[in-house]
């Protein structure tokens, strides 16, 4: 009887240490940037900011850098889109991304030392991989470099090493796929003044960033006359019926290949709103290059709801 009693406890213990480890990994949530063609699990939401990443002497690249920091572990996404030799040649090859990534993480701003060593070559018949030890700091980390056809992927963990199961439920969960075009699915916080808090606890926190933060968005008033493609909004049906009209200023913001990846009816009628909204997500606009930069706009689109 004591023995079954025992194992009945011991049971319940184990169960209860199961549960409380599925608790944990019920955080993780699937990553999908607008504008990118890569998903991955990350263990928060993750903060979408602009960095410059100085790959020589010659060439800093502006890059969107996708983080999340979880249990005093920083984990990033960064998508280098491949170019020709005349453009960027950094980026036209694989070869030459990663002599920049080594060079990115040597001398740069001073402020903090920075480190990455070879370990292996994972490469096999569906692509090109190479996996890295890397310091920031005092922290120690893991990161792996993708090669495909059309961009090449850095994938990182500062804080951890590559034993760590956290670390390799990132690594593995990574895939590439489809263009995802749909903001609402994306899963990431982007660099937007009303997400200041967020960027700023990114920014400051521990384990710190490999390259030094960037500058905000550049400002770009209304951006109707911008849009290359600007869908029409639907005339919601109770709205006509009940004679409500007006305009609906959408505030968003723009990235670099000139995507919208945040939307915010800001002002006008409630009624149409959602409407506005829906169609502020579809719009796409020139890439705008700051200095040879494309860069971030923030702005908004003015829809006029007429009867």
């Amino acid at each position: 009887m004591a023995f079954r009693f025992i194992n009945a406890i011991l049971v319940a213990v184990i169960g209860c240490f199961a549960v409380t480890a599925l608790a944990q990994q019920e955080p993780w949530q699937k990553i999908a940037p607008v504008g990118e063609s890569f998903t991955i699990l990350m263990p928060t939401q993750a903060v979408e900011a602009s960095r410059r990443i100085p790959l020589n002497d010659q060439d800093s690249i502006r890059e969107r850098v996708y983080s999340s920091l979880a249990a005093g572990r920083r984990y990033m996404v960064i998508a280098f889109v491949k170019t020709s030799p005349e453009r960027v040649p950094v980026l036209s090859s694989f070869d030459s991304f990663i002599l920049g990534i080594e060079q990115s993480f040597k001398g740069g701003e001073g402020e903090i030392r920075k480190s990455l060593t070879f370990d292996r070559d994972l490469s096999d018949q569906s692509g090109i991989v190479r996996q890295y030890h890397l310091k920031v700091g005092e922290y120690p980390g893991v990161a792996r470099f993708l090669g495909t056809e059309k961009v090449f992927y850095a994938l990182m963990v500062i804080g951890a090493e590559e034993g760590d199961a956290e670390v390799q439920r990132f690594l593995s969960s990574f895939t590439v796929g489809e263009t995802n075009t749909s903001g609402q699915m994306s899963g990431v916080i982007v660099d937007i003044p009303t997400n200041a808090d967020q960027l700023e606890r990114l920014r400051t926190a521990l384990p710190p960033e490999p390259w030094p933060r960037n500058g905000s968005p550049i400002m770009g008033g209304v951006l109707n006359g911008k849009a290359v493609s600007l869908p029409v909004p639907e005339y919601p049906e109770a709205a006509r019926k009940a004679n409500e009209s007006g305009e609906v200023a959408v505030k968003i913001l723009i990235d670099e290949a000139g995507n919208v990846v945040w939307a915010e009816a800001s002002e006008g009628p409630a009624s149409l709103r959602d409407a506005a909204l829906s169609a502020a997500w579809k719009a796409r606009f020139t890439p705008t290059r700051l200095m040879g930069q494309s860069v971030k706009v923030s702005g908004r689109i003015v829809y006029n709801f007429a009867r």
